[in-house]
């Protein structure tokens, strides 16, 4: 019983001072602004007193066949993303479309507006 005791007690020490870098805190991050931002229609954003924020566009490029084609869902989850960096936390997405593009197989990109929406409804 000793012995497992000293050598766990020279692997502790031993692993003393390493780091771990992963690239999860900034997935995890990014996954967490998308969830707090809301997508509204116009319909649904007139009723609150929301403060527009500004136009926010996400993009991607297909450059080759083998990387993933592009997503709208992916494309939307940015738009969240870019919200957020505003200090938004709802955003109206005014299109969304593939088009030709030099350089990629396939292009999509998306447009919307951010929004700071207060908690509650101020319109009827």
């Amino acid at each position: 019983m000793k012995i497992f005791v000293i050598i766990f007690a020279v692997l502790i020490s031993a692993c003393n001072g390493m780091t771990f870098n992963t690239n999860l805190g900034p997935y995890a991050t990014n996954k967490v602004k998308t969830v707090i931002v809301e997508e509204y229609s116009l319909a649904e954003i007139s009723k609150y007193d929301a403060t527009s924020l500004g136009f926010v566009e996400a993009s991607y490029c297909q450059e080759r066949l083998d990387q993933p084609k592009p997503s709208k869902a992916a494309l939307v989850s940015d738009l969240k993303v870019r919200t957020h960096s505003l200090g938004g936390n709802g955003v109206v997405l005014e299109a969304c479309g593939k088009t030709a593009y030099d350089m990629c197989h396939e292009y999509m990109e998306c447009r919307g507006v951010a929004y700071a929406v207060p908690p509650r409804q101020s319109r009827p």
